[in-house]
């Protein structure tokens, strides 16, 4: 990954680029999201690690958790940023002539103008992508940004137990190894209650 990652920003930062804006986000935008992005991967196996078998400290869970949220802004600083470098560098202008407004760039169906300056090949490859980009991406942004921050919970209660302590009056202590880590789901919204960002 830190190769792949090296490499990607190598070639961005020694492009010559047309236009000073276009420099600026290539550079001070995308390169130092990717930057970002990589080291809150390191971090969050740093801190939480596969083979971890204990409850970690409450510290220890905000600071991977404060990771999880870098990256997915970062992610999606990134393909925003993408669409304004290319903006920039085409430059891509609206139907009068005139530069594009900040909620006129990005790399979504609703842009049409930057749309209709990809090939049909690019497009036909984000279309295939755009179901991802929704689900797996935009949601988890929006709830980020605008509803619930994504978080990880701090352990999760066996089936097994969990049905025993149901069942049950009165207290039962749980011992340290019913307590394991464990998926959630974040509070994604419906398409409806999206804002309509760059990739909307």
């Amino acid at each position: 990954m830190h190769r792949q990652f090296a490499d990607l920003r190598a070639r961005f930062l020694a492009r010559k680029y047309r236009t000073e804006r276009g420099h600026e986000f290539a550079c001070y935008g995308f390169s130092r999201r990717l930057g970002t992005m990589v080291r809150a991967i390191d971090v969050v196996f740093e801190k939480l690690p596969p083979e971890l078998d204990t409850i970690p400290d409450r510290d220890t869970v905000v600071d991977a958790t404060l990771m999880i949220q870098a990256f997915v802004l970062n992610a999606f600083g990134c393909l925003d940023n993408l669409a304004w470098i290319w903006v920039c560098e085409k430059p891509v202008l609206n139907a009068r002539g005139k530069e594009l407004g900040p909620l006129e760039v990005g790399l979504g169906p609703k842009r049409r103008d930057v749309r209709a300056s990809f090939s049909k090949e690019f497009v036909a490859y984000l279309e295939k992508r755009q179901d991802w980009v929704d689900k797996h991406l935009k949601g988890f942004r929006d709830s980020l940004a605008h509803r619930i921050p994504l978080y990880i919970p701090p352990y999760i209660v066996s089936p097994r137990l969990s049905k025993s302590t149901t069942s049950s009056k009165k207290p039962v202590e749980m011992p340290s190894e019913s307590l394991t880590w464990g998926s959630t789901t974040s509070c994604r919204p419906s398409s409806a209650d999206w804002a309509s960002g760059g990739l909307g």
